[in-house]
């Protein structure tokens, strides 16, 4: 019983340092070559006899392949509909114990919103997380050491159709290669030696890695997924028109009839996310009727405001009273609001003195 228990004692402090060496992130290099040999010591006749060694039993140690792939950014990469050259940032981390290549391809979410156009991944060259066409022109990650991180872009062009709060989903999919040499890519690893049986004098890889966002655990990839997400101004317009005034009833429920004055409303609103910037709104000034001259207001106050004469080609025309308050030269009115804040609106008015 003695004996049984010291043997399990053993057996457990062995499991507990076996642990330990599993917690780290590299251990011992691959390829490193571990011997060991004993000895007995003995006597007879009561006189110690030589030293005897044992042969040196050895292995190799293999090559443990783990990896993490780690989303960067914060949060959702805002960008604006037909912004070029946007890009999301990951790290990649050799936890093996193993110098490895790593071949990277995206992988775009099917039930997004929209799909970036013009995608490519590419290595950040200075390490300074920061994307520059000029200088991160490396497709792959290249002799990547143990325990070290490299930042990777996945990088594309928004298309102008996409709509404020609308996403695009990628994942960064990294897939183990072998250390090819400096300068070459190294290819994939496909498959471990887990259906092998142990050979001592034989490197023989071990899939360590675990699960990512798209792909199962001990496979040699590992992947993360990151956002667009469109920031962006979403304007509607809105026209309405209503009879201010005529000849016969004044003020008081009047009709749209020849001399009566017709009021025109137009609503710009933003719903989106950010400021809509330089918009202008321009109006036609519809037939059978003549521009009632002085009398666009807008709100906020201040907006600028011009005039056509030759259908819109021009906006210099300076509107002027032909004898009962109109112009009937003035083919459009045109508005310019400046900046419309997101969540905001702005409105300008005219009248038309209908002929």
């Amino acid at each position: 019983m003695q004996r049984n228990a010291k043997l399990i004692a053993l057996m457990m402090t062995i499991l507990i340092a076996g642990s330990a060496q599993l917690a780290l992130a590299t251990g011992t290099p691959s390829g490193t070559t571990i011997g060991n040999t004993a000895t007995v010591d003995f006597t007879v006749g009561s006189v110690a006899q030589t030293q005897i060694a044992s042969n040196t039993a050895t292995f190799v140690v293999d090559n443990r392949v783990d990896l993490t792939v780690a989303v960067l950014d914060g949060g959702s990469v805002n960008v604006v509909p037909g912004a070029t050259g946007m890009y999301m940032t990951w790290s990649v981390t050799n936890t093996g114990n193993t110098v490895q290549d790593y071949a990277l391809s995206s992988l775009a979410d099917a039930a997004d919103d929209f799909d970036a156009t013009g995608v490519a991944i590419y290595v950040d060259a200075n390490g300074n997380s920061t994307y520059e066409p000029a200088t991160d022109t490396q497709t792959y990650v290249d002799e990547l050491a143990m325990d070290t991180s490299i930042t990777v872009f996945v990088v594309g062009d928004i298309p102008l159709a996409a709509a404020d709060a609308e996403v695009a989903n990628y994942n960064l999919v990294v897939q183990t290669a072998a250390g090819g040499g400096v300068g070459a890519a190294g290819a994939a690893i496909a498959a471990d030696d887990a259906a092998i049986a142990d050979d001592p004098n034989t490197v023989q890889i071990v899939f360590a890695d675990g699960a990512g966002t798209a792909d199962a655990a001990q496979d040699g990839r590992f992947s993360a997924v990151d956002q667009f997400l469109v920031v962006s101004a979403a304007l509607t317009v809105t026209k309405s028109s209503a009879v201010a005034s005529d000849p016969f009833n004044g003020l008081v429920n009047p009709k749209a009839i020849p001399g009566a004055i017709m009021g025109y409303n137009l609503t710009v609103a933003n719903t989106g996310g950010a400021d809509a910037d330089n918009v202008v709104v321009a109006d036609a000034i519809p037939a059978n009727t003549a521009f009632v001259v002085g009398s666009v207001i807008s709100n906020p106050l201040g907006a600028g405001v011009t005039f056509s004469n030759d259908g819109g080609t021009t906006w210099t025309y300076i509107p002027a009273d032909s004898g009962d308050g109109s112009d009937p030269n003035v083919t459009h009115v045109r508005v310019n609001f400046g900046t419309v804040a997101g969540a905001g609106s702005v409105q300008a008015d005219f009248q038309v003195l209908i002929q």
